[in-house]
């Protein structure tokens, strides 16, 4: 019988590292083309959402499925806070330099 609950985790962790590994590629070809360092890419808000949203599935994914003790899991589920909080205001950023671009015009 396949295990629906530890399949739908599992897909959590590898979308995580999936989208992880999309905006890495992406942003390392971006500082490339700019001709910047990649260490600057990561200072982009582009970056900070989409690897919020990478970790918090990557985290999230583990921390349902992988942890064998009670310990394992509250570690996992704590990660996917920060990272959620993180990605809360890596969006928040955004809204707020829209704002204010708005009220310059």
């Amino acid at each position: 019988m396949i295990d629906w609950y530890l399949v739908a985790t599992s897909a959590l962790w590898i979308l995580g590292a999936s989208i992880l590994l999309a905006a890495f590629s992406y942003h390392q070809w971006l500082a490339g083309e700019r001709g910047r360092r990649l260490r600057d890419q990561w200072r982009e808000r582009s970056w900070q959402r989409a690897s919020a949203a990478g970790m918090l599935l990557f985290c999230l994914g583990f921390g349902l499925s992988e942890g064998s003790r009670w310990w394992e899991r509250v570690a996992w589920l704590v990660l996917a806070t920060v990272f959620a909080v993180q990605g809360f205001h890596a969006l928040r950023q955004r809204d707020e330099v829209s704002t204010a671009e708005r009220s310059r015009r």
